[in-house]
Order: structure tokens, then sequence, then C-alpha cells
């Protein structure tokens, strides 16, 4: 028994007519009468009662007519889903991301990808900056966002932004009025840092541009995350040095400025493991591209 014995015996089932059966598959008569009397014989049962008449259906034959009509829907799905599978249209992908792509650039990369593959389950799996890729060596995602606060040299890796940083000072503060500040005015304002163990890449080059500003920040305030230093900014305790990205985002009683002179950058990476990454990955990282190309930087 193939799949073509279950077409023939569905033709002639909803016909209940051989011929028309036959012009409906567009196959000689005779042949599909054969194939029918095969699939009897090879089952033990009878399908049809034949007279001159007509023909129809025995109580077996209608039991066997829901079960062909289950078994060729099932095989349907299975090529569509298996041809789907191949274009990349299905399937799992576990994304990595730490705290500031959740409100930067996540967002927008994860609606394009949705949009256009929406049967696939994305995972999404938060770790520190510093954890991502260990996440990636474990298994534990299949792709992520990374700074480069660990060696990258295990991982294939694409550069997905390079944004300038600015400061964000509180609404009441003189440097608020200004178009935009150097470091050296900030001098003598209370710099909440980020921790070095935990954004060392952010850490070191805040300190490096203060040392070439030629000072050190005075009672400095280190916290783990940028959304934390905003909210302390928009409180007063102090300013802050922030990716520009992340100027999308409103804090009552804060403003953002330009840094004016030496620039502080970051860098944000896609990183996998993979040295030929499958389908899904690599259209997650061209999505990624697309959306970062459209959206031309003007919001960061």
């Amino acid at each position: 028994m193939d799949l073509r014995h279950l077409r023939y015996f569905i033709a002639v089932a909803e016909e209940l007519h051989f011929t028309r059966a036959a012009r409906r598959l567009h196959i000689a008569q005779p042949p599909m009468s054969r194939q029918i009397r095969e699939l009897e014989k090879e089952l033990g049962v009878t399908l049809f009662n034949r007279t001159r008449r007509q023909v129809e259906l025995t109580d077996a034959g209608q039991v066997f007519l829901v079960k062909a009509r289950q078994v060729l829907r099932a095989a349907e799905s299975a090529v569509l889903e298996t041809q789907r599978a191949e274009r990349g249209e299905t399937g799992k992908l576990a994304v990595g991301f730490f705290e500031q792509t959740a409100y930067t650039l996540l967002p927008p990369i994860l609606r394009a990808f949705n949009q256009r593959f929406p049967e696939v389950d994305v995972q999404l799996r938060w770790f520190p900056v510093i954890g991502q890729v260990g996440a990636l060596e474990q298994g534990e995602v299949d792709i992520a966002f990374v700074r480069p606060v660990t060696d990258l040299s295990a991982v294939a890796k694409q550069l997905l932004l390079t944004e300038p940083f600015v400061v964000a000072v509180p609404a009441s503060h003189p440097l608020a009025a200004r178009d935009a500040v150097s470091i050296e005015e900030c001098a003598k304002e209370r710099i909440i840092n980020y921790t070095q163990h935990l954004a060392p890449d952010y850490h070191a080059a805040i300190m490096r541009a203060c040392a070439l500003a030629g000072f050190v920040p005075e009672r400095p305030l280190d916290v783990g995350q940028v959304y934390t230093a905003l909210g302390l900014v928009s409180a007063g305790v102090g300013i802050a040095f922030a990716p520009a990205s992340v100027q999308r985002i409103h804090f009552d009683g804060l403003l953002y400025k330009p840094l004016r002179g030496r620039p502080l950058e970051s860098m944000t990476y896609l990183a996998w493991l993979q040295p030929a990454p499958p389908i899904l990955l690599t259209a997650f990282v061209e999505i990624a591209m697309q959306v970062m190309g459209e959206a031309a930087m003007n919001t960061f």
C-alpha cells in the first residue's frame, strides 16, 4: 500500500464512479480499478459494493475513507513542514540578551524577525553581559548579543552597532542647559559608573576618559546596570555616561546631552559558535542588520 492507492480510493469514494474518478486523476479507468482491487486484497476487505448501475462504499469502506483522508493530510502536512523547515520558517532559536538590549536593540529586531518567521519559537534568555559568551559555549543559546567584555576569538560575530556615549544629567543641573558637555566639565560631578566585574568595558572606558581629561572621579558610585544608573541620575544622585541608544528611555527629571571632545563608544555584536550558521541563525543576523540599516542610527 502506498499513498497512490489512498488517492485512488478517495477519488472513487467521493465520485462513486470509477470512470469519473479516473478522469479526475487524469489516468485510465482500468489501471484505477486494478489498483482498488489490489488495495482490497491487501486489506482483506471489500471497500465498494459494485453493480452495473452504481458504486457504494461498504461499512469497511466508510471507515477506511476517514482514515485514508487523515493519512493523506498528515503526509501533505509533513511535506509542507519539511519544506518550511528547509527554508528556515519553522523551528526554535534561543537568543541571549543582556539588560541594555532589552529596551534598545532587541525589540525592533524581534518584531521584524517574528513578522517574517511567525512560526519560529524564539526563546529569549537573559544573562549578564559578561555571561553571554559562556552561555554560547555551554549551548544555552544559539546566538547572543555581546559586548567585548571578554575574549571573543572563540565565537563568530557580526558587529551590529557602534554608538557614542551621551551624558545623562538631572534636569535641574546646570549642565542641563548646555547643548553639549565635555568630559572635563564633569570633573567636579559625582559620576555613576558601572561595576567593573559586571561591565568591565564601560567601567574601563569611563575611567580612562576621565584620566585623559585630567581627573579621577570624586565619590564614585558603581552600579550593575545602565537602567539603574539612569534612575539614580533622575533622583539627582549624580551624572552618568550611557550609550546613545538609551535615549529612547524617558525618566522624569533626566536629560541626555551629547558628549563633546574625546568620544566614548559602545560596540554591540551578535555572536554564535557555528562556523557555518544554520538558516534561522543566519536569518536572525540578516534581519538584525537590516533593522539597524533602516533605522540609520537616527534613534540611537
